[in-house]
């Protein structure tokens, strides 16, 4: 059986969760404290290798070709100051034709993205996004829940069912389980996760299922 840490169980849980739409890209990006091209190349990796891909792969060595500090830091003065109102796209251009350097847009966007910047078109187009309703304003107000059958661990072994609950208000994955096909079994367990890491949550949400199954609170207790 193939042995993880505890880093590399919530990136399989987050990645496999983001890969069967459970999570968005930029929620799994937030969680895994990565970027969005990172999460869609570990997506890629996950979809050929499974769970295997996630613990032997490159994670956590350092690019043969990294950036030295003096070439961040110069990233990232350049941006505050002359291309202050550039995004990340048009900045990479001008880096490469009018300041001398040799630097990828994945590249740049990490340096910005690791010293807290934001691209000015990623902010705009945030702003248009539009969700069918607001998330919850607290953890454990509702965890939505859902099953994806995919070949999580490589063409070799064939199709298995992942069965995960997300916080609907954090986005964190609470508990995911895998079973051969959709099952009770998958669900309780993964709902017997997230239970034992956060408690039980007022409210369990299925698309399958309208409206919203609630779980009772016990008897005695204030629903207010």
């Amino acid at each position: 059986m193939m042995s993880m840490t505890n880093d590399e169980a919530r990136r399989v849980r987050i990645i496999g969760a983001a890969s069967s739409g459970l999570v968005t890209n930029g929620e799994a990006s937030e969680q895994l404290g990565i970027s969005i091209r990172q999460i869609i190349r570990l997506k890629a990796s996950f979809a050929r290798n499974g769970a295997r891909g996630m613990v032997h792969g490159n994670a956590g060595r350092k690019p043969r070709h990294a950036l030295s500090d003096e070439v961040k830091t110069r990233i990232v003065e350049l941006f505050e100051g002359k291309y202050f109102d550039y995004n990340f796209s048009h900045f990479t251009e001008r880096l490469n034709e009018a300041e001398g350097m040799s630097v990828s847009r994945s590249s740049v966007f990490r340096v910005l993205k690791g010293a807290g910047i934001k691209s000015k078109k990623a902010v705009k187009h945030k702003a248009k996004q539009h969700r069918p309703r607001p998330r919850k304003t607290t953890a454990g107000i509702m965890w939505q829940t859902d099953a994806s059958r995919h070949k999580w661990f490589g063409e070799e072994h064939g199709y298995a069912t992942l069965h995960a609950y997300i916080d609907d208000a954090t986005g964190v994955v609470t508990g995911a389980f895998f079973t051969e096909t959709e099952c009770m079994r998958g669900y309780a367990a993964a709902l017997e996760q997230g239970m034992l890491a956060y408690g039980l949550p007022l409210s369990i949400y299925s698309d399958i299922q309208r409206p919203p199954y609630y779980i009772p609170f016990a008897q005695g207790v204030d629903r207010r």
